[in-house]
């Protein structure tokens, strides 16, 4: 005991080592997330040319068919509704005892989170590699299952089932969604979409298939059987899967900056705009935009951890979650609602049914696909949930009535809307955040799937389970299914009013900001802003402007140093010099400073040489709407205010007309509602990026 205490006594407990591996799995962490490029050799780029070496070349046609195939095996999973009962009778000796479905959610939830887990190592390996893996992981969990089975241990059939084989069908779900969204950057809608509806059509097959094989063999080797189906055909497919030649894709998002209207007024040959900023590259908000020294496109560069930050993706992950809640729980649990409400004298038979919700399945993934690449993400995405909010209210007065064909045709159309989602939101987030994140942010989405299935269908169990224990309830009683849908629907609801809010295009993300702006959302093609002071005339009021010093004579000085009137004419009398020394000053509140201050900032530009830049339509301007003179302020110094340490944060003017005034409603206090006008909204946008790529010094590598 004394040489215990002696030990103790001179002991020193040294936490230091413990902290430093927890930070270093921080840092490893945020590592493994932030680097998702895939890098290939010269050698390898070379060996992906060819399907079959220098005989067949691997073609975007190519990868469409071997990606449906892999999903098609993997979709199987939809038709689990088949082996509830007869699972649940020979492990319990029980058909109703309602555990085998379990499975199912465990299935779905491990491939959401094995999407999230493994979506940066997909994104950064060889997506042939990433399938093979998928196949033998998707083959084990078979055949743990089949042992699980033959020892009548539910416990190995959820980890061999649920768990191993949901992590299968993650990693090869993202990893053939990934390779043909590379393939296809121009129709990514129609192409995910058409990929995913073999995995909605697996249990159009497989639901047959299981029935059939039920019959002749016993469920061990039933499960034996299939996972060696699918074992031999996921690995052809994945022999076939190659990742695009380099520069196929965009390295990000690809910008609008509407027409180029912008003429470079110091170059004698008045350089387009276009033409001028090719090779640049600007940060604006944080976020990177460059132009390729080709191409002369603008492209959004966004890193990982921006797009897994911004509340756009978690906005859009509400949605998407909801949107699958309803579709999880009718799909796994199809086949014994049916039974249960209709008994054994149903109008057509189970397999049927479960048969034709697979079609209904694929056919919303490649609709919806198609029809978001045309008519847009949102508008698909928010006529999607709409619709399910219809059929859930037509289901609370249905069900009741036990009429059996308005109740299967409203569980297909469910099961549309729920394929459809699905179809869509690959392509949503290759577009708001560019195709290098799509796997990983893909995979990061799928959890909102995970959730839907584990939390959605324990859910749907346990309020079925008070309903038949304490209530009195039993499962032929229509009004355990009508519960349901009361909380299925204000997930709905909600989900609803959350996409209206995820902004998908870079503009809608990016716009800039006014003084004393709450917000600015884009909502059904009309553009508010909600702001605080007064109303400013024009472009005055914008951040990154600052509008270039007037005399106290009535008029206003042109950027070459001639004064013109202040009537509405063209304030320019002369715009061929090349570069000019303007001094320029900040605006706070959409007003002018103090005279004093004016001075302090004439005297810090003095000798800064502006670059002139004119629109197009500044020539055309009246006296209803005039042209003015702006100077761009940066990011770093919109918030500062100027000094004579502060180094000069622009060399770019623009001279613009004037839009129309802003229709403005006052709401309470100094707080105003805006709709901003089609015409402002692009005449802004143009000039925000076009002012800071100007202004940048530095170029593409």
């Amino acid at each position: 005991m004394k040489i215990v205490e002696e030990l103790a006594s001179e002991a020193v407990f040294d936490h230091s080592a413990r902290r430093e591996n927890v930070r270093s799995f921080r840092e490893m962490l945020i590592n493994y997330y932030a680097n998702t490029e895939y890098i290939r050799t010269p050698q390898q780029i070379k060996r992906d040319q060819w399907i079959i070496y220098e005989r067949v070349r691997c073609r975007a046609w190519m990868i469409i068919p071997v990606a449906v195939l892999s999903q098609f095996c993997l979709g199987s999973l939809y038709a689990w509704s088949i082996f509830n009962k007869p699972i649940d009778n020979h492990i319990y000796d029980d058909p109703t005892a309602n555990r085998a479905q379990i499975t199912f959610y465990i299935a779905l939830g491990m491939l959401g989170a094995s999407g999230a887990a493994f979506g940066p190592w997909i994104e950064s390996h060889s997506p042939r590699m990433c399938a093979a893996i998928a196949a033998t992981l998707f083959f084990a969990g078979h055949c743990t299952a089949a042992l699980g089975l033959a020892c009548k241990e539910m416990g190995i059939m959820y980890f061999g089932y649920g768990f191993i084989s949901g992590i299968g069908m993650g990693v090869g779900y993202v990893t053939t969604i990934d390779a043909v969204i590379q393939w296809y950057p121009n129709a990514r809608g129609l192409a995910s979409g058409l990929a995913v509806s073999g995995f909605g059509s697996g249990a159009m097959a497989f639901s047959n298939l299981n029935a059939e094989l039920l019959r002749k063999f016993t469920l061990p080797q039933v499960f034996f059987i299939l996972g060696s189906i699918n074992f031999v055909v996921m690995i052809l497919c994945a022999l076939v899967m190659r990742p695009p030649p380099p520069d196929y894709n965009l390295p990000g998002v690809a910008v609008e900056m509407a027409e180029q209207s912008i003429a470079d007024m110091h170059n004698p040959q008045s350089r387009s705009l276009q033409q001028t900023i090719k090779g640049k590259s600007a940060t604006i908000g944080g976020q990177t935009i460059t132009v390729g020294s080709d191409s002369g496109d603008p492209v959004l560069i966004i890193t990982l951890s921006q797009a897994l930050s911004s509340r756009d993706f978690w906005f859009l992950w509400v949605s998407f979650f909801v949107n699958l809640v309803f579709g999880v729980v009718i799909i796994s649990n199809l086949a014994s609602m049916s039974t249960n409400m209709f008994g054994q004298h149903m109008p057509a038979p189970v397999t049927m049914i479960v048969t034709i919700e697979g079609a209904f399945n694929a056919s919303g993934r490649l609709l919806m696909g198609w029809t978001s690449d045309w008519a847009g993400r949102r508008r698909t995405f928010l006529f999607i949930i709409t619709l399910q909010i219809v059929i859930v209210t037509c289901l609370v007065f249905v069900i009741p009535e036990r009429t059996f064909w308005p109740f299967v045709v409203l569980v297909w159309l469910a099961t549309f809307c729920y394929g459809g989602g699905v179809g869509v939101i690959a392509a949503t987030l290759a577009d708001m955040f560019g195709a290098p994140n799509m796997s990983a942010c893909h995979g990061v989405m799928l959890t909102g799937w995970s959730v839907a299935a584990i939390g959605g269908g324990l859910t749907y169990t346990s309020v079925v389970s008070v309903l038949t224990g304490s209530r009195g309830y039993t499962l032929e009683d229509p009004y355990v299914y009508v519960a349901n849908q009361y909380w299925i629907l204000s997930l709905l609801i909600c989900g609803w009013v959350f996409l209206f809010f995820v902004r998908v295009k870079p503009k809608e993300r990016m716009y800039p900001r006014v003084h004393g702006q709450l917000f600015c959302h884009t909502l059904a093609g009309f553009m508010f802003r909600l702001a605080r002071g007064t109303a400013q005339h024009g472009l005055h009021d914008y951040e990154f402007l600052s509008a270039v010093p007037q005399p106290n004579d009535g008029h206003r000085v042109g950027v070459d140093g001639k004064r013109s009137e202040s009537d509405g004419g063209s304030i320019i009398s002369n715009m061929q010099k090349t570069e000019v020394a303007a001094a320029r000053t900040h605006r706070l509140g959409g007003r002018i400073q103090s005279s004093t201050d004016m001075q302090v900032a004439s005297a810090i530009h003095e000798t800064a040489t502006i670059s002139t830049y004119m629109q197009e339509d500044a020539l055309l301007s009246d006296k209803h709407h005039p042209s003015e003179a702006f100077n761009y302020v940066s990011d770093g110094h919109r918030s500062t205010h100027p000094s004579a340490a502060d180094p000069p944060s622009s060399c770019v003017q623009l001279m613009c007309a004037m839009p129309p005034a802003r229709r403005c409603i006052r709401l309470f206090g100094k707080w105003r509602l805006e709709h901003v006008s089609k015409e402002e909204a692009v005449t802004v946008w143009r000039m925000y990026l076009s002012c800071a790529l100007l202004a940048s010094t530095g170029s593409e590598k």
